[in-house]
């Protein structure tokens, strides 16, 4: 139950915080009382988050922050916070040969592609597009409680390799995608394109392939997950390739179902904070040009999923000091 200052509203799929003083971040019962809906509902909504110390005063209600392991993304003025979106940093894709979209991104979980996944993470929205620009949340708990008994006895024990992949290109046509074609922009579309690719050439080769399971048992519910983060996926472990794909199809077309999606239509300074071990997310993307930016803190306290594919592969932290 929320302190009598402020309360919880639930949504159909999450909450939201309403009338929270600014403030009172610190005070024991307050974050007693949103970690615990934090954990009833998976995410959280806060309006009226207007500065940056706010910002990460409520990211702290739900543990400590990390720095995020991708340096080029971090934000210059915090090294807690990473930017998205803004000038330099988008990319235009054309999706199914006619809509234009910049900072479309598929379905998946943040740091998935390595064998720690983090706690969990708040993005806040400072510039928002007149034209969609939405982000989408799924619950792969309520999901995986309406399995059938047989498919969730097939996911016991079953492990899957996953490999990060940060050109859009790699993902055309794979379930939780939302185009069938795409290219780069052209450099009238997406100024500073090239500038953006060269600074980013070579991010996927520091981070080795992993396995994980494909159910999560969540450390502090107790709840049992659907643990895919599906753009990453490679294969399931002992299956033909086609059999891996149809299993996977199959999963991410549950999984996004409407009755287990948030999607969120930004106003300047919402901010949203999830449990990435229990939800995955995706960004529905917005008509070049529009400004859309946003900065994101991640919650610490990692949790060891998985494991490196290849078992001499080195973590990135070892592969950018040399």
């Amino acid at each position: 139950m929320a302190p009598a200052s402020f309360s919880i509203r639930a949504m159909p799929v999450g909450a939201e915080v309403i009338g929270l003083p600014a403030g009172s971040e610190g005070d024991p019962a307050v974050q007693r009382a949103l970690c615990d809906a934090w954990l009833e509902h998976g995410i959280l909504l806060f309006r009226g988050v207007d500065t940056i110390d706010r910002h990460l005063a409520i990211s702290r209600c739900f543990g400590e922050l990390e720095i995020h392991p991708v340096p080029e993304v971090r934000y210059a003025g915090n090294p807690y916070l990473i930017e998205l979106g803004g000038a330099g940093r988008t990319s235009a894709y054309v999706f199914d040969g006619t809509d234009l979209r910049a900072n479309r991104i598929a379905w998946h979980r943040d740091t998935a592609y390595s064998p720690d996944i983090c706690k969990g993470a708040m993005l806040r929205m400072l510039e928002v597009p007149v034209h969609e620009g939405e982000t989408m949340l799924a619950d792969t708990a309520k999901a995986y409680d309406d399995l059938p008994d047989d498919l969730k006895e097939r996911l016991e024990d079953l492990e899957y390799k996953a490999t990060i992949r940060t050109e859009h290109l790699s993902t055309r046509g794979r379930p939780g995608t939302f185009w069938g074609s795409v290219r780069e922009a052209t450099d009238e579309e997406d100024p500073g394109g090239a500038e953006r690719r060269a600074r980013t050439a070579g991010i996927d080769h520091r981070y080795p392939s992993v396995i994980h399971p494909a159910v999560l048992t969540h450390p502090e519910s107790g709840r049992k997950c659907i643990f895919l983060s599906p753009t990453y996926v490679d294969l399931f472990l002992g299956m033909e390739q086609a059999e891996s794909d149809a299993l996977l199809r199959r999963l991410t077309d549950h999984m996004l179902q409407p009755r287990y999606v948030y999607m969120h239509k930004w106003a300047p300074n919402d901010a949203i904070v999830w449990d990435n071990r229990r939800f995955m997310h995706a960004g529905m993307g917005n008509l070049p040009g529009e400004p859309r930016y946003g900065l994101r803190t991640t919650l610490a306290g990692p949790l060891r999923t998985g494991r490196y594919f290849d078992k001499d592969a080195r973590a990135p932290a070892e592969v950018i000091a040399d």
